[in-house]
């Protein structure tokens, strides 16, 4: 545990940062060793939730229409998601999204093979609950268990974009370490769900 802390310490961005990364482990921590598998499961899954919530990933994983930046706003140009998820003929994604980094000119992020989650893996407007079955589910999830699903989300060159959107974006409120932890704390604790 102490090793894992001075790494993020050292990434973090700080005494401030660091410290709230440190209380945020120290409570998974304490989780762990005392309470039931369920709620340890219960209270790591909050975590993951917070992640999963935040705009970097909402933002897409949205039912109507991509929206964009902290504040979620709708995507301008008005796009649609077309049949590969990656946009209408003439309106690709990659007309504006580029495959290696953002565009800090025109604010316009990128990543490799930028597009939208499959319609299954629509969350932005569910519970914590409902999430956390919705990916759970083979069905909706891609074909993934529990831990594809880690591998995804450690591998996924649109999540990584996430941890690192640049420019003045907000990252995801953990580092990806974090999550990870978080993450597998919740599979070997028997991946609960909120009610």
């Amino acid at each position: 545990m102490r090793h894992l802390l001075l790494g993020i310490c050292a990434s973090a961005g700080g005494l401030v940062a660091a410290a709230g990364v440190a209380v945020v482990l120290l409570a998974g921590e304490a989780a762990s060793q005392g309470g039931s598998a369920r709620e340890t499961s219960l209270a790591a899954w909050e975590r993951i939730a917070t992640v999963l919530q935040h705009p970097r990933c909402v933002n897409c994983h949205h039912p109507d229409a991509p929206l964009v930046g902290d504040a979620s706003r709708p995507h301008m140009p008005r796009v649609v998601r077309g049949r590969d998820s990656k946009g209408a003929p003439g309106m690709r994604c990659n007309n504006c999204h580029g495959e290696h980094s953002n565009n800090e000119a025109s604010n316009v992020p990128g990543a490799a093979d930028w597009k939208l989650p499959p319609r299954t893996m629509m969350w932005a407007k569910m519970s914590i609950g409902d999430i956390c079955r919705s990916i759970k589910n083979p069905a909706r999830n891609g074909g993934r268990s529990l831990q594809g699903l880690l591998k995804h989300a450690i591998e996924d060159s649109l999540i990584q974009w996430a941890w690192e959107p640049g420019g003045k974006r907000e990252s995801v409120p953990m580092p990806q370490t974090v999550f990870t932890d978080f993450f597998e704390e919740w599979v070997r604790t028997g991946a609960h769900c909120p009610n």
